[in-house]
């Protein structure tokens, strides 16, 4: 009890904070998720509405551009014959007093003309109002939808001004209001430069009332809705909302909420922002201009549900956060103490190991919670003192003569394969095949010491020589040529195997991988002696996509401790001739181009070096 009150309020925050953090953090992306989701159903549905706008405007347009292109249309604006008054119908235009009075009167029309006028004339959003005007702008006729029916009259009844020519577009829009004005000219035998203007007149409110329909949602009584959509003209006035008492108003003065959205549409601006009118849900907005029209559209998507839904899951999450935060720091507070022991002995170890006691092993009970500090300390320690060896033979390795290290082994290798070829020369020379290996051997070995007597000219590296920037390099003819050259003068004293692919990459120095296999297959034969014996040479590319070539001979073979504690370090070789510097530089090219070399060996039975090199699918510098 006494551990938990000491050690409990120490560990509590530590267990709490990161808990919290990750509550934090999901409640966070649960909000942004709802946001984006939201979001994108609002633009989504702002795409809809304003492309289903734009085809039923484009719509009008052209059937009011039919219209005026009939041929019917066109006479009677040529006054031929002109329109007769005829009983039928009321003019609604006459003097109040008189509708009960006088008997109705009507155009005579062409039945075809009259057909298409009503067809414009129709519900769900067509012309509200058409009217033809001569070219003195004297009216013609009017025609219009009333609840009653259609209206035909021949008088001034437009509440909008026309346009004056010349028109800029074949069709002017004009909005006064939630009434969209449309003028096209109509052409006319003998017109002057005013022409007859055809006039017809689109309530937008039914439009987007009929648009909108889908989108918005029908809620109960007094619930906020989950949709709206909201329709501004440059002055933020009204045109249109879902909330059809609004139409008409300013935005200022009745969803003062909305004003800093109602701004940006004005501007003509597009873009999602957050708003929230009094007392009501929250709503995220897209909105965006209808250029056309010199209007802005927004629909509204309210996110007050699913940001609720967000918040009591985020609650539950804290509440199971701050349960799990007070059982791990219980738990922490009981196996302190028991921890604390072993604690104090991995210090005073450590402590050892910092002051240079790198002998020092720290050794703990299998039980003990610090079990795993110790093991990995003593891992850590084990490998210092590995680095500080390996430190101790580079830098007895580098205080040689470089230069007479390079020379001697340059020279051996060359020397080699002379020997090698001289001394088969005698016995096989009637062999034309050998003869042919044998030139190209020798010249290869005349290669060789004029490079090397090239790199004395050359400032002096490392025994491995500069490391170049590696390139992809085909392994394959690199393997064949210095089989060929350095063994191919010797097959009759040895079987040579090779088990090659047609290609085989790797990120590398061309050069300086051709010394190590030209190194590899010498030592292979130098280990078989003058006795016959198997050269393999194989290669092929790893699943993980690495490049591997390997080399084997059947000779003597090397022992478990002399590979574990001599192979690969300088100066250390089983040759009676060696100075052991071949194995080190190959592997100081090999890991300089992030490879690896491993080796093989029984006694008695042979050796197997095994290179694998990185390939561009496997390098893990790209």
């Amino acid at each position: 009890m006494s551990v938990r009150q000491n050690y409990f309020p120490l560990y509590l925050l530590p267990c709490l904070a990161p808990l919290l953090l990750l509550a934090v953090l999901s409640y966070w992306n649960a909000i942004r998720t709802v946001d984006v989701i939201v979001g994108k159903e609002a633009q989504n549905n702002l795409n809809a509405l304003t492309g289903e706008v734009n085809r039923r405007l484009e719509d009008e347009e052209v059937a009011l551009t039919r219209l005026a292109l009939t041929p019917a249309l066109q006479q009677l604006v040529s006054g031929n014959p002109a329109p007769q008054l005829v009983s039928g119908h009321k003019d609604t235009n006459q003097d109040p007093g008189s509708d009960q009075k006088r008997s109705a009167q009507s155009l005579d029309l062409p039945d075809q003309l009259k057909l298409s006028l009503a067809s414009l004339l129709g519900q769900n959003g067509q012309y509200a109002r058409l009217g033809l005007y001569a070219q003195n702008r004297q009216p013609l006729f009017q025609m219009e939808r009333q609840e009653s029916g259609l209206i035909m009259r021949k008088s001034e009844l437009a509440p909008h001004p026309l346009p004056s020519p010349p028109l800029s577009k074949p069709v002017v829009p004009v909005l006064y209001g939630s009434i969209l004005q449309y003028s096209v000219p109509v052409s006319s035998e003998g017109a002057t430069s005013e022409p007859a203007m055809l006039v017809g007149e689109l309530n937008l409110d039914e439009i987007f009332a009929e648009t909108a329909s889908v989108l918005e949602t029908q809620n109960r009584h007094n619930e906020p809705p989950d949709s709206a959509v909201i329709v501004l003209d440059a002055s933020e006035r009204i045109i249109y909302h879902s909330d059809h008492a609004l139409q008409g108003k300013v935005v200022s003065s009745e969803i003062p909420a909305f004003l800093p959205i109602a701004d940006a549409m004005v501007a003509n601006k597009s873009g999602i922002q957050k708003y929230q009118p009094s007392g009501g849900p929250e709503y995220l907005t897209a909105f965006s201009p209808l250029p056309r029209l010199n209007i802005a559209i927004a629909v509204s998507r309210n996110r007050s549900q699913l940001v609720s839904g967000a918040r009591r899951d985020a609650f539950s999450i804290f509440a199971v956060a701050i349960v799990l935060g007070l059982v791990a720091a219980a738990l922490l507070g009981r196996h302190v103490q028991k921890r604390s022991r072993g604690i104090e002995l991995v210090t005073e170890e450590l402590t050892a190991i910092a002051k240079g006691e790198l002998d020092r092993r720290i050794e703990l009970k299998s039980s003990d919670d610090a079990r795993g500090i110790a093991d990995n300390i003593n891992l850590v320690t084990e490998r210092l003192r590995e680095q500080i060896a390996r430190e101790a033979e580079s830098r007895q390795f580098q205080s040689f003569v470089r230069l007479s290290a390079m020379l001697t082994h340059d020279l051996k290798n060359a020397i080699e394969v002379l020997s090698l070829t001289v001394g088969n020369m005698e016995r096989h020379y009637d062999n034309q095949q050998f003869r042919a290996d044998a030139m190209r051997s020798l010249a290869g070995a005349t290669d060789k010491l004029k490079a090397i007597v090239s790199r004395l000219t050359k400032p002096l590296t490392t025994l491995s020589g500069e490391h170049k920037p590696p390139f992809n390099v085909d392994l394959v003819p690199i393997l064949k040529r210095v089989v060929e050259i350095t063994a191919g003068p010797l097959r009759e004293n040895y079987t040579i195997k090779m088990k090659l692919p047609p290609t085989l990459f790797a990120l590398v120095d061309a050069g300086r991988i051709e010394e190590v296999i030209e190194n590899l297959v010498l030592n292979a034969l130098e280990a078989m002696g003058q006795q016959s014996g198997t050269l393999t040479v194989e290669a092929e590319s790893l699943p993980s996509g690495a490049a591997m070539f390997a080399i084997s001979d059947t000779g003597p073979g090397m022992s478990r401790t002399f590979i574990d504690n001599r192979l690969f370090r300088p100066f250390s070789t089983t040759k009676k001739n060696g100075i052991g510097l071949g194995l080190y530089a190959c592997r100081e090219v090999i890991q300089a181009s992030a490879g690896s070399i491993e080796v093989q060996s029984v006694e008695g039975a042979g050796t197997t070096f095994r290179v694998v090199l990185p390939s561009i699918s496997h390098d893990g510098r790209n």
